[in-house]
């Protein structure tokens, strides 16, 4: 593999996101016990306060995929960053579940915008196919060691018996995104040019393409099965079923970074020799396995035995991560073009935002009436849904779409609709 530089406006982007992905993940694991613990709000006030965050999202994502494209993505994520900053703010004086919900509003509305934003900026930035994939891996990469670092941090300075510790906590992610808004702000705003006589771009013009609306169908699967079921399911179950200890959870979490952290850039060395369609099948695969190791930690056995079936769930799951983030978004972004890039990028940020409302409930209650077993296997069976609709995928690309090194031969041709 031919190696690749990136200009310097695309390492600020990358650097920038990196460090804010740090101020994120000090904060990030602490919502619910800061919210219940310190501040005394019920927890069932705070599972709603925070799926009403999510909801919120479902409304302000396709409103930023059209600002996007009509504005620029840059000056739409700077809006994104300094909505974050203000409900970081709003949170650290939070006393109650009125004083929260400004604070959780600007955070819902904010969260969602992020990722097409973030997307359609780097894919701006970087419009050669090689080096956006590698952009996308490094930057997956940044952002998973930003997480893990910040949780680091988090857990030396969080303290229930003092609001204060995590006032400060909220307050340091909230100047992360300001000052990666402020880096952001230096980068040029690159508007999609529309042709004369072309009309309006519209979402119904994302829908009309087949490939680019079975690769947003993919990741609406992947979403159901990827990071909304972990993030709830995983300490549900592994608590009730496999009967792990909290620790464990965390501890899952940490390996879970590990993998992507040293797995990301030796998997884009085998991810660019692959179609994407078959990148994508693998993240099936890999996926599903995972899902049925984590179901084999409820089976009687020794205790170890359960723990290394949870920490092997993890690093399984991180490792269809590292195939995923190359191909999911670049393709995403390759197939809608300039045009309709931002709003290609918002309804696939939309199949996150439906999942983190959904699945939460789902997993949760399958789990608590003792479904666990039938929740698994339902998430088995998505991940070979994925599968099935990257061959599918894999026959209605071209060549040059599908294949990154096709890519760079030859420009990509119109997805068939």
């Amino acid at each position: 593999m031919t190696r690749t530089t990136f200009p310097p406006a695309l390492w600020v982007l990358i650097g920038g996101d990196a460090v804010s992905s740090f101020g994120t993940g000090m904060i990030l694991p602490l919502n619910l016990i800061y919210l219940h613990e310190v501040r005394g709000i019920p927890l069932a006030e705070v599972g709603a306060l925070l799926a009403l965050a999510s909801a919120v999202s479902l409304v302000t994502v396709p409103l930023s995929g059209v600002a996007i494209d009509r504005l620029g993505a840059r000056r739409i994520y700077v809006l994104v960053l300094v909505i974050q900053a203000l409900s970081q703010g709003a949170l650290a004086w939070a006393h109650s579940a009125a004083t929260a919900l400004p604070g959780l509003l600007l955070l819902g509305a904010s969260i969602g915008p992020s990722f097409p934003a973030f997307a359609s900026t780097m894919a701006g930035l970087c419009p050669d196919p090689a080096r956006q994939q590698r952009a996308f891996a490094v930057n997956f990469t940044g952002v998973n060691l930003g997480f893990g670092l910040g949780g680091v941090v988090a857990a030396v300075v969080a303290d229930v018996r003092h609001p204060a510790s995590f006032q400060w906590l909220f307050l340091a992610n909230g100047l992360s995104c300001l000052l990666f808004a402020l880096a952001l702000s230096r980068l040029p705003n690159m508007r999609p040019a529309h042709e004369p006589g072309s009309g309006k771009p519209g979402y119904r013009e994302v829908l009309s393409q087949r490939g680019l609306r079975n690769v947003i169908f993919a990741s609406l699967v992947l979403a159901f099965t990827g990071y909304a079921a972990l993030d709830t399911g995983l300490p549900a179950y592994g608590t009730t079923e496999a009967h792990v200890t909290v620790t464990v959870i965390a501890l899952s979490m940490t390996v879970n970074t590990a993998v992507i952290v040293c797995a990301q850039l030796i998997v884009l060395r085998v991810i660019r020799r692959l179609r994407r369609s078959r990148a994508l099948a693998v993240v099936g695969l890999i996926w599903g396995l995972a899902w049925a190791i984590l179901g084999l930690s409820a089976l009687p056995g020794p205790s170890w035995l359960r723990v290394g079936c949870v920490l092997a769930f993890a690093g399984l799951f991180g490792l269809g991560e590292t195939f995923m983030a190359p191909t999911i978004s670049p393709l995403i972004n390759q197939l809608a073009g300039d045009r309709i890039r931002g709003r290609a990028n918002a309804l696939s940020s939309a199949t996150y935002s439906v999942a983190f409302v959904v699945s939460p409930a789902l997993s949760t209650s399958m789990i608590a009436v003792g479904f666990g077993a039938a929740w698994i296997g339902l998430l088995c069976a998505g991940c070979l849904a994925t599968v099935a609709l990257a061959v599918g995928l894999g026959r209605r690309l071209t060549g040059a779409q599908d294949h990154v090194e096709a890519a760079v031969a030859a420009q990509p041709e119109p997805v068939s609709a």
